[in-house]
């Protein structure tokens, strides 16, 4: 990209060799921006949205960010001590032990491990700052960094631009199902050279996708012997951002991590996970980075008290601290009970019958040699291209007004668009799929 106006002005050479070379890419917001202007279907961004009426008691057909009522009372409410004073580095107390039940709850009914394995959540202004503090925490540099072939653009921009880290990407998909194989493949390839440093995103971002159960264990037990086989220590970052909107019954129904907690003193698991979709607060930017431990490494509390000083001075010498407020409210919230829960369950039941609904279009359209991969979860799904996806996405939202995003990495072999279902109302989806089939067959 140029920079001329800053080229001209003598400030580009000012800058430090990143400065000069850094850029925001052509990504999410530049097609959301545009689809704000141009579409009549805005199917770009990761915000759930539908009327009123479809998730509160007395809502009515206004179109609507969805949120969770019980968090809505409890910001009305709020002490102005918790929201005034600075908030500690590492987090509001009551937020850390309330964000720590809530891991143990949601993971407990799904796998089982030892509850006091699970560390005390750090406090970190949303998933992505969690996901840049843990990657600097444990990669120099010139390393290497772990991911899926199918993954969040920002991971280009935040390890490699940023950091200068090397992403390694490895196929997610074998058949409908997670490609195990390749995965502990290329940590064990990895593990020559440096610790392997790992992200796993479930549910996936561009995809939908979730492995079920058995992928999970799968990919365990093969980490595990890799830990065995390399002495080396292996660091999983897991980016929880979509945390238990699963929709299939076959589809494990929470994150992997706690497959991970102790299963090997090798294994370091890393849970990056917040309120901006698991409690639908976008703004708040609350989020937590939770380590799991293991028996092996010595006393939790003296390994958590110099987590927190590690993980404290990336937040102390960025943002200073995280946002006070949301702590208060969120474990506010947690305290008082399941009523919060329910209330997200009837927004997660709304995404979940979109989901069916898109996925039944899907099946049934004519989309010439365009697929969708396998999804099962989240906010988003990925139709493949067989046409170029940037030139695809103008051409849809300029003829037919609908809004994707297009992801294009000639090198992994990525080509398509990404369908955001979570804003598209159900009554929408229909026409949707209508409109990018028409589009196809035009444009091919």
């Amino acid at each position: 990209m140029e920079f001329t106006a800053l080229e001209n002005a003598g400030i580009l050479d000012a800058m430090s060799y990143c400065g000069r070379g850094i850029f925001l890419p052509q990504g999410i917001f530049f097609w959301s921006g545009r689809a704000k202007k141009e579409a009549d279907i805005n199917a770009t961004i990761g915000s759930a949205k539908g009327k009123r009426s479809d998730f509160l008691a007395d809502g009515d057909g206004r179109i609507s960010t969805f949120y969770i009522p019980s968090i809505m009372k409890a910001l009305r409410e709020v002490d102005p001590e918790k929201l005034v004073p600075y908030a500690p580095i590492s987090g509001v107390p009551r937020f850390r032990d309330a964000w720590r039940s809530w891991i143990i709850r949601k993971l407990g009914a799904c796998c089982e491990f030892d509850p006091a394995l699970i560390g005390k959540p750090i406090a970190v202004p949303g998933v992505s700052s969690g996901l840049a503090y843990v990657s600097q925490l444990f990669l120099t540099p010139g390393d290497t960094i772990i991911c899926h072939d199918r993954k969040w653009e920002n991971y280009n921009l935040m390890f490699g631009a940023v950091q200068g880290v090397k992403v390694r990407s490895v196929p997610l998909f074998s058949g409908s199902g997670l490609d195990v194989d390749s995965f502990i493949k290329a940590v064990r390839e990895t593990a020559s050279s440096q610790n392997p440093v790992a992200v796993l995103n479930f549910p996936n971002n561009p995809t939908g996708f979730m492995p079920s159960v058995q992928d999970g264990i799968r990919l365990r037990d093969g980490l595990v012997e890799v830990a065995e086989e390399t002495g080396k220590k292996i660091i999983l970052i897991f980016d929880d951002a979509y945390d238990g909107f699963v929709y299939d019954a076959d589809a494990a129904q929470i994150s992997l991590f706690g497959h991970f907690v102790g299963a090997h003193p090798g294994i370091i698991p890393i849970k990056c996970d917040g309120t901006s979709k698991e409690m639908l607060m976008y703004g708040a930017r609350t989020a937590a980075v939770t380590f799991g431990l293991h028996p092996g490494w010595g006393d939790p509390a003296d390994i958590q008290k110099e987590l927190d000083n590690k993980v404290g001075a990336y937040i102390r010498g960025t943002v200073s601290n995280s946002v006070h407020v949301f702590q208060e409210v969120v474990a506010d919230v947690i305290e008082q009970g399941d009523s919060w829960i329910q209330e997200r369950d009837t927004v997660i039941g709304v995404l979940a019958d979109r989901y069916r609904i898109l996925k039944s279009e899907l099946e049934s359209a004519d989309l010439g040699g365009s697929r969708p991969d396998h999804f099962n979860s989240g906010f988003f799904c990925f139709l493949n291209l067989d046409v170029p996806a940037d030139d695809f996405a103008d051409y849809l939202l300029v003829n037919q007004r609908v809004g994707l995003i297009p992801l294009v990495e000639p090198e992994n072999g990525i080509n398509g668009v990404r369908i955001a279902f979570c804003s598209v109302d159900r009554d929408m989806i229909p026409e949707t799929v209508s409109k990018i089939a028409a589009a196809k067959k035009a444009f091919s």
